[in-house]
């Protein structure tokens, strides 16, 4: 599932979302890809703050510092 969102300086639209895996994809305006587990609130969390028209990196930094975002580290 693609999250589109209209804009924001720290990451590119859209958000890539396997909710199988409970994986998301950000690409950050950087370029730089990561993949990252989610929680079960995330994606609701996540097109609450769309659709509130809040800041999309604010919603990214707060769901990093209280874990419904986890970044995967792959080998």
């Amino acid at each position: 599932m693609n999250i589109e969102f209209s804009s924001s300086s720290m990451l590119q639209s859209p958000v890539v979302v396997d909710t199988e895996a409970q994986t998301a994809v950000l690409t950050y305006s950087n370029g730089k890809e990561y993949t990252y587990s989610i929680n079960d609130t995330f994606v609701s969390d996540l097109q609450e703050t769309i659709n509130n028209e809040s800041s999309v990196g604010k919603f990214i930094l707060a769901a990093r510092a209280d874990r419904r975002l986890t970044e995967v580290v792959t080998a």
